[in-house]
This record gives structure tokens, sequence and C-alpha cells, in this order.
């Protein structure tokens, strides 16, 4: 049509995403309080899950030292117990060689065979004892196996170190698997006669194997301060790398190291032995050695995160099923708010047409009664009601069509002017001082001039209404432009709008005047928006002040 109003289906397409919008607007409302409240559940969870990670990374940390320490604390242990055995052999040994039997300066060993006979069955020396006689010459052995690989240990430095410091020493040799030599010298006078020599099967020690019975993981050594490994005889190919030896490089005291070891983060436990230059080492890797820590760790984190999650679900399926039921409660709702609109709206234009049908009615009657000739005055009324009534059903198509406007450049300030002309004559009529300002420049938007003109007519008109009865009756109207939007503002001196009626000002079939449908501002701001502006009640201190914007055409 040429007015810009679109046919009846568009109109009913259009419109269905509005009511759409409308009638989510409290459900979506409740999702934002839905979402809302599970973010300040999932910010607290997570205030409390990190309080939980930082007290268990705590915990875990002092396990893991507690894990430490026992470890250190069984290697000190065996340690000591071998240690305590290589000092009972030093001690036999050197009680041995102070026994009169032994006296090399004769050529009959009977004497010593006979007191290293009595002695094989000792649990002491687990290989056997020898006599070396001062040149490190092997006089004898007990068993005859022992030491059979020489027969001669004069150059060896163990032997040398005994013969010039007639000290008891304990030896690692080389060429030997996992064997200790306990050498004791023979002294007769301050002069060096030879030595006792005393044979130790680590394989057979207790303290070798206690750890590897108590913790399967760990691997126990037994090395020289260079980390030369003695114990045990095959040693993994990790005991030759620059990591192992990392460990000897400074003084080893008792003490645990974070070393890698084979590829693995591994944890090295040390106790250095009094007796002589070796050091006892049991080695694990960091994982299984803090195994029970971290197992106890992930228990207690994912039993944390259960617990929080669990309440998360049970209040995301609560909130599901709430906005569900709000959802239903709403539709309902709405449907019943739309019925009784709609009953309003139909008691509205029953109650309009019956009256111009009632007058229109009234005006045939007299123009159809042949008695009396039909006045002027009635065919005028007549033609007044009809124009009424189809004024009234454009309203009505308006409403419930959206306007699509066409496109036209349109010059505010020429236009308003000749739209208030007729205006003019009527507030003139009414005594009111009608004032047009702004309208110096051009102001130049894009839209439909019949429909911007029913906005501004209808603006006008309820501003004559709302000052009947002021003194002096005063109506502005101002055009201008405020940055890309152009301004249209119409105030007036009356009443003002009440404010309970405010949030209502703009609803179809609201209106605050006795005999108002109360579909013109409605209208006007659909047409507005249209336009892609609007239309508000401005806030004023007296009177009413409604401010339409629009899009400037350079915009």
């Amino acid at each position: 049509m040429g007015d810009g109003i679109d046919d009846g289906t568009k109109g009913t397409e259009a419109a269905s995403p509005e009511a759409a919008r409308a009638t989510d607007k409290l459900s979506q409302a409740h999702a934002r309080f839905a979402s809302a409240a599970l973010w300040i559940y999932f910010g607290a969870a997570l205030i409390a899950l990190s309080l939980l990670l930082a007290a268990v990374l705590t915990d875990k940390a002092h396990n893991d030292e507690q894990s430490e320490a026992q470890f250190l604390l069984e290697t000190e242990v065996l340690a000591h117990r071998l240690n305590d055995h290589l000092t009972l052999v030093v001690d036999e040994l050197t009680r041995i060689g102070l026994r009169a039997e032994i006296d090399l300066s004769d050529a009959d060993l009977g004497p010593e065979r006979a007191l290293l006979d009595a002695h094989q069955d000792s649990p002491l020396f687990g290989l056997g004892a020898s006599v070396l006689d001062e040149s490190g010459n092997v006089l004898f052995a007990n068993p005859p196996e022992f030491m059979a690989e020489r027969k001669n240990f004069g150059a060896r430095p163990w032997f040398l170190d005994v013969h010039d410091h007639r000290v008891t020493r304990i030896v690692a040799p080389t060429g030997t698997e996992s064997v200790l030599y306990v050498v004791s010298p023979i002294v007769r006078g301050r002069k060096f006669m030879g030595a006792l020599v005393g044979g130790i099967d680590l394989t057979e020690e207790r303290s070798m194997t206690a750890t590897v019975r108590s913790r399967p993981y760990a691997r126990t050594f037994l090395a020289t301060t260079r980390g030369s490994v003695v114990y045990p005889p095959s040693p993994p190919g990790f005991t030759k790398s620059a990591d192992w030896y990392s460990v000897f490089q400074r003084k080893v005291d008792t003490s645990t190291m974070d070393v890698v070891l084979d590829a693995q983060p591994s944890v090295v436990a040390a106790a250095p032995l009094p007796l002589g230059d070796l050091v006892f080492v049991n080695t694990a890797k960091a994982s299984d050695l803090f195994r029970a820590s971290d197992e106890r760790l992930w228990t207690r984190l994912l039993l944390g995160v259960a617990l929080a999650l669990v309440p998360m679900l049970a209040i995301v399926v609560a909130l599901r099923w709430s906005l569900a039921q709000f959802r239903r409660s709403e539709t309902e709702a709405v449907r019943e708010e739309h019925l009784r609109t709609i009953g309003e709206a139909a008691n509205v234009i029953a109650h309009e047409v019956r009256n111009s049908l009632n007058g229109i009615r009234m005006g045939v009657e007299l123009v159809m009664d042949r008695k009396q000739p039909a006045s002027e005055r009635v065919v005028t009324e007549l033609k007044a009601e009809i124009e009424r009534l189809v004024t009234f059903t454009h309203q009505l198509m308006l409403f419930a069509k959206n306007p699509v406007p066409s496109e036209t450049r349109v010059n505010l300030s020429e236009t308003v002017p000749s739209w208030l002309a007729l205006t003019r004559d009527v507030a003139a009529e009414s005594g009111a001082n009608l004032v047009l300002s702004g309208a110096d420049e051009p102001v130049l938007v894009r839209g439909d001039p019949t429909l911007l003109r029913m906005i501004v007519g209808n603006l006008v008109s309820n501003a004559l209404d709302a000052v009947a009865g002021v003194d002096p009756p005063e109506i502005t109207v101002e055009v201008g432009a405020h940055g890309n939007v152009a301004e249209v503002r119409v105030r007036d001196n009356g009443p003002g709008v009440p404010e309970d009626f405010r949030g209502r000002l703009f609803s179809p079939f609201v209106s605050g005047k006795p005999s108002g449908v109360g579909m013109g501002l409605s209208i006007s701001r659909k047409i507005a928006r249209a336009h892609g502006g609007d239309l508000v009640l401005e806030n004023t201190r007296s009177g009413a002040s409604f401010l339409l914007t629009l899009p400037l055409e350079s915009a």
C-alpha cells in the first residue's frame, strides 16, 4: 500500500519475534540468575579446591620428606650393621695376630694352620682366611681355594699400606666379585712379619639384601668413596654414568640426593662406613618411593573434585527443572495476559466501532427521512463519523502490522513546519501557543514522510489535550541534530505524566484520556523503531517532553 503498510501475512510474521522476545524475558532473567548462581558456586568450589590442593601438596611434601628420612634411616641402620660385622672381623683378626701360635720367624707353619683350622667354621670369615709373609706371598689359606688366583700380593697398594703403616685395612680387591678383604698386620717387636687376611662374601650378607626384602623396588650397593661398585656382582649400567659418579664427587656423608639414574628421577640414600673407604648406598625411583603419597594426593584431589561436582550437577539439574517449570508457568501467564489484552482490545474496538456505527445509523435515518430534508450539519457529522471509523481502522492496521517505511530523503527542517501548519490553527482556536524552534539548519533523514508526520501529529495532538485548562498553554516543537542522530522534541507545560503511569505509557490500549483509545503512542513508537530510531518520554520537572530520534542520512 502507498502508506508504507505491508500486507497482513508479513505483519503477522514480523510480530511473532516481538511476541517471542516478550515471552522469553522472564525466562532469560531466570537463566541469568541460574548462570550467576552456578558461577558463584563454581568460584567458591574453585577456591575450596585451590585450598585443598595447597593442603594436599603441603601434606605430600611432608610425606615425601618422611619417606626420604625413613629411607635414609634404613640405609644408615644397614650400614651400621655391616660396619659392626667388619669391626668384629677386624677385632678377631687382630686378636689372632697377637696369638703366640702366629710366629712367622720359624719355618714351622703347623701352629698357624691349626689356629686357622679352628676358625674354619667361624661365621666371621665367610670365604676363609690366609697368612701372608712380609713380602706378600701366600703361605697358606683355609680353605685352600681362598686367594688361589694369586700367590703374591706384595705389589698391591693395600698390602704396601698395611706394611708401611702397621694398621688394619678393609680392601675391595679388583678382579673379584663382591668380596671384601680384612687385612691385619702381624707385628713382632715393631717388625712387620706378615699379614692375616679374612675374606667376606657380600652376597651372603643380610644387610645387603634387607632393603630389597622390605622395599622390592629399591636397589642396594656397596661402593668405594670414588664410586666403584663392590656389590652387587653385576651392577646395572647406570653405575658407569656421570649421574652416578656425581654422588661421589664430594665427601659423602649420611644424606639423600635427588639424581637421575637410568633416565628416571631417583632418590639416593648414602651412608659411609667408618671402617674403610666404603659407602653403603640405597637407590629407588622417586615414583616408587613416593607412590603412597602420590596415591593419597590423587585420592584426596579426586574426592574433593567429586564433592565439588556432585552438588554442582545437582544444582544444574534442579535449575533446569526449575527453568522448565518456570517456562511452563510463564507461558500460561503470558497466554492469560494475551487473552486479557485481546479482551480489552476487543472491548475498545467494539466500543469505538459501535459509537461510530450508531452515529452513522442515526445520520442515515435522518437522511432517508422523507418528511424532513437532510440538513448540511447531518451530512457533515455523518462524513465525520465515517472518517473517524476509517482513521480508527487505519490505526488498527498499523498496530497489527509492522510498518515498512519507504526510503525517501526527508528534511525535517522543512517538513515539520509544513506538518504543523494545520495544527497551528487548531492550537490558536484553543488559545495554545505553538512554538517551532531549531529549524534553521537542514536535518536530513531517510524515511517515510507519511508515517513520520503521523508521529509528530500524535505528539502535538496529545500535547494540545494536555495543556487544556493550563494558563497560559504552551507547546514547543524543537528540531535539531546531536551527533549522528536527528531529534524532534515536543514539550508542553501541562500537568505531566503520572509516575505510576509512565511504565505503561507506550502499551497498546492504555490511555490517560477518558475518550482515548490508547493506540497513538504505541503506534508512534513502532513507526520510530521501524525507521531505526526511537520514541521516549524524557524526565522533566514539569510538563511532558517526548523525544523522537532518527538516524541522520550521513550516518
